[in-house]
C-alpha cells in the first residue's frame, strides 16, 4: 500500500488516510485496481459495488499515457458486473483538467455540493449510466 499512498499524496492536497485506502482494499478488493509500470505504483482507482468511484489518481510524471482512462475503464466494467445502473462521483469545481476526463469518459455534471472539500472548496458531481459505452480508444 505504501506505493498506493505515495501517488495519493503526490496528487491530492488532502490525501486520503493511509487506514482509509487499507479499509477500501479489504471492502472494495475487485474494485481496487493498481497500475505498475516497471515494478512501480503509478496509480490507481477505486469504485464501490453502489456505483460511486472512490478516487482515480495517476502520478503526475505518468499523465497523459491512458493509465487513468484504463484504470477508470476497468473499475466501471467491474461495477457494471454488480448491475449497479447509475455510476457517480465527485470532483473539485476548478480541477477543470479533470472535469474534462470524466466528460471524455462519459459522466455528466448532474448537481454540487457546497464545502465538499476541506479547504471549503465546493464539489461537482458527476454521472453516468453504467450502460453507456466507454470511448473507443481503450
Amino acid at each position: 500500500m505504501a506505493g498506493v499512498y505515495s501517488v495519493e499524496k503526490e496528487c491530492f492536497d488532502d490525501p486520503y488516510p493511509l487506514q482509509l485506502l487499507d479499509d477500501l482494499v479489504d471492502i472494495e478488493r475487485n474494485r481496487f485496481l493498481i497500475a505498475v509500470e516497471s515494478g512501480k505504483v503509478v496509480g490507481y482507482s477505486v469504485g464501490t459495488s453502489n456505483g460511486h468511484i472512490v478516487s482515480v489518481a495517476v502520478d503526475p510524471r505518468h499523465r497523459r499515457q491512458g493509465i487513468g482512462t484504463r484504470l477508470l475503464s476497468a473499475v466501471i466494467r467491474q461495477i457494471m458486473q454488480d448491475g449497479t445502473k447509475e455510476i457517480y462521483l465527485e470532483v473539485r469545481k476548478g480541477n477543470t483538467s479533470a472535469i474534462s476526463f470524466y466528460e471524455r469518459m462519459g459522466f455528466r455534471i448532474s448537481s454540487e455540493i457546497r464545502h465538499y472539500y476541506p479547504d471549503g472548496e465546493d464539489a461537482w458531481v458527476l454521472r453516468r449510466p453504467a450502460e453507456s459505452p466507454l470511448p473507443n480508444n481503450i
